[in-house]
């Protein structure tokens, strides 16, 4: 008898507990179904953990369409963190003008970038990024170096920009696996030449926060 009684009250326990546990916790729960949840870490970090996840899932894939060494999902999880930590630190959301006339070529940088708190508008010419630069502000400029049959084609919109009163950072991104281009770069004016989807990335937080401080 007492063994009977002592089931009954384990059958009616459980589904008590699973209400109340419903109830107090609904709100994270479906956040964490809706892949919305947001994770908090060193710093004050808060990036929804679909964010994160997408965006070193796309930094990972950047890194070996583009042929670069390769880097693990943990490597890119630590670079998406301080991305969301960084813009967090400088105030949220970021804004990066990219000029390239074969932009799908970079679509995985585009979607690591977007999913870390960074909007990406993409123009396909040195004439179309002249007239949205006049119009519209920017935190970071990223740019292909040939476009267009034009081999100096980055340098020659850095140089208009600058012409035109434009001094929003710039960033040549084009993979060459040759570090003196770096340097090159500089000399032009840019803040620097990208060859890599994680320098690209360390490169466009820099400018930002410089451009914020």
């Amino acid at each position: 008898m007492l063994a009977d009684i002592t089931g009954l009250i384990g059958v009616l326990i459980w589904p008590a507990l699973v209400l109340v546990v419903v109830v107090l916790f609904r709100k994270p729960l479906t956040n964490l179904l809706s892949g919305s949840l947001t994770v908090k870490g060193p710093g004050g970090l808060e990036i929804s953990a679909s964010s994160r996840q997408q965006a070193a899932t796309a930094l990972t894939q950047a890194t070996v369409a583009k042929g670069a060494p390769p880097m693990d999902q943990k490597a890119a999880l630590d670079r998406v963190d301080d991305a969301a930590r960084t813009l967090q630190d400088v105030g949220g959301r970021a804004r990066l003008l990219w000029v390239d006339d074969h932009p799908s070529g970079n679509r995985h940088e585009a979607t690591a970038l977007e999913a870390v708190g960074i909007d990406v508008e993409l123009s396909p010419s040195t004439e179309d990024a002249l007239e949205r630069t006049q119009r519209n502000r920017y935190d970071v400029i990223v740019s292909d170096m040939e476009r267009l049959q034009h081999p100096q084609a980055g340098y020659d919109l850095l140089q208009k920009l600058r012409s035109s009163g434009v001094h929003t950072p710039f960033i040549v991104y084009a993979p060459t696996g040759r570090p003196e281009r770096f340097d090159e770069a500089v000399q032009h004016g840019a803040d620097g030449w990208a060859d890599t989807p994680e320098q690209l990335m360390q490169m466009v937080l820099a400018a930002v926060r410089r451009e914020r401080s």
